[in-house]
């Protein structure tokens, strides 16, 4: 059960991770394309709220545990995977070449971490959906619900009424 756990918190890091290194990579590269009347810009500005309805469906589907969703995820990993394919090849061919050199080297760096990200993310998505319906779902939940007691544990000050408080805390 650990392992599925650890597996499932591994997953939820790399979400993070991803999260990050596309927004950099999106960022730089609207800055980049300064023709606002460039379709790619608008596409490039809608892929943002698309890919935080990803990731944020992504975290969701695992949480639950299903598998048509996980399935629907990892398939659009593939296509983050084209898609940063698509414009690394787009930054060193073609007429527009000499729009991205100013920022190429960190636009390729950002690019090509984020590909690697994506595909250590799928190959752990593939991992977490193996392990649904063996009883990680109910760990999931017992957790949440036992770290929602500690937080109000510890902003609150301890009802001292029974006894003295006690003098160590409990490790799990």
């Amino acid at each position: 059960m650990k392992r599925r756990y650890l597996t499932f918190q591994i997953y939820i890091a790399l979400l993070k991770f991803d999260f990050f290194f596309f927004l950099g990579f999106t960022i730089q590269f609207v800055v980049v394309v300064v023709n606002v009347a460039d379709p790619e810009f608008g596409l490039t500005l809608a892929a943002i709220p698309i890919t935080v309805a990803i990731l944020v469906m992504a975290g969701f589907w695992t949480r639950r545990e299903n598998k048509w969703g996980m399935a629907f995820i990892i398939f659009l990993y593939f296509c983050a995977i084209a898609y940063f394919i698509f414009k690394l090849v787009r930054m060193y061919n073609g007429s527009r070449v000499a729009n991205y050199i100013p920022v190429r080297k960190s636009l390729t760096i950002f690019a090509v971490i984020t590909v690697i990200l994506i595909i250590i993310t799928i190959a752990n998505a593939i991992v977490c959906t193996q392990n649904f319906d063996t009883g990680l779902k109910r760990y999931i939940e017992h957790r949440k619900s036992e770290s929602e007691d500690e937080k109000s544990y510890m902003t609150e000050m301890p009802n001292l009424s029974h006894g003295p408080a006690p003098s160590r805390m409990m490790i799990d």
